[in-house]
């Protein structure tokens, strides 16, 4: 049976409200735009760029370096909202027991599979959504690049605090996570793209909420290359909630013609930029 400390309600605020309406726009604008009914998982064709690298390999950037400051071998980790493990997995190896919280079925698959690999025993995994799940209070609360479409973002930071005996580490990008796509919205849409909260706007959030936290800086870093223009079609279509094969898709397929450069790897978007994540943690 799993014990729970007390969730603290806290008050809604401005910042709060403003951001909820920002995810409802967001949402709406998707819905709107989408050519077909939605997956039932939306992360099922970009699953495979959430997996830690290969055992060894220090990945690219320091996350778990800054992470295992915050634990010793004794403690438990929780990891909100884990992917395929890209940070799970890792941090297996500097604690007693890891559990790992994610409700996508494509991404348990492949954190499932690389623990194999990594020849990792102590990651359970969690499938409800963090809104709705009980579980037990772990030393360290993990929670990296989840906030971001969080409607009740208050009760949703109050639940990881309440779930942490020691420490929250709450991982953010300075800029949206899909800005790399954001400029194709207009090639093929005809319309900016609305973006969700981000860095700033959690840092004013804990300043209302009378949340004192601390900033660490991460390496910059930036997304590993589609291996190839199939790759690169499939995973911005689903970005762009495109049907393969319609004539968006075709108009798709024209802007990437214009927009993919070669590289290392495979192909990347021109404008690209690398991603700036920072640290934002406080005590329990």
């Amino acid at each position: 049976m799993s014990v729970e400390r007390e969730t603290h309600q806290p008050n809604v605020t401005i910042t709060g409200l403003a951001w909820q309406r920002n995810v409802e726009l967001e949402h709406e604008q998707s819905d709107r735009i989408r050519e077909e009914a939605a997956s039932d998982d939306f992360w099922k064709p970009v699953a495979q760029r959430f997996v830690p690298p290969e055992k060894g390999d220090s990945g690219p950037d320091n996350t778990v370096e800054q992470l295992k400051e915050f634990i010793e071998p004794k403690d438990t980790v929780l990891d909100v909202g884990a992917g395929g493990g890209r940070l799970a997995i890792p941090l297996a190896e500097y604690c007693v027991q890891v559990t790992a919280v994610e409700p996508s079925q494509a991404m348990r698959e492949r954190l499932i599979a690389t623990a194999r690999v990594w020849d990792v025993e102590n990651v359970s995994v969690l499938s409800d959504r963090w809104e709705d799940i009980e579980v037990a209070p772990h030393d360290l609360v993990v929670c990296a690049h989840v906030v971001y479409t969080a409607t009740h973002i208050e009760h949703f930071i109050a639940k990881l605090t309440s779930h942490a005996r020691k420490t929250v580490a709450l991982i953010s990008f300075e800029t949206p996570a899909t800005s790399n796509y954001v400029p194709l919205w207009k090639l093929v849409h005809g319309e900016d793209r609305i973006t969700l909260p981000t860095l700033p706007n959690i840092e004013e959030l804990l300043s209302e909420m009378a949340i004192w936290y601390r900033k660490t800086p991460l390496e910059s870093w930036i997304s590993r290359p589609f291996v190839s223009r199939d790759q690169a079609i499939s995973e911005c279509e689903s970005r762009l909630f495109i049907t393969p094969g319609s004539r968006k898709s075709e108009m798709l397929a024209d802007a990437l013609d214009d927009s993919l450069v070669e590289v290392d790897g495979g192909y990347r978007l021109g404008w690209a930029e690398p991603h700036r994540p920072w640290i934002i943690s406080w005590n329990a």
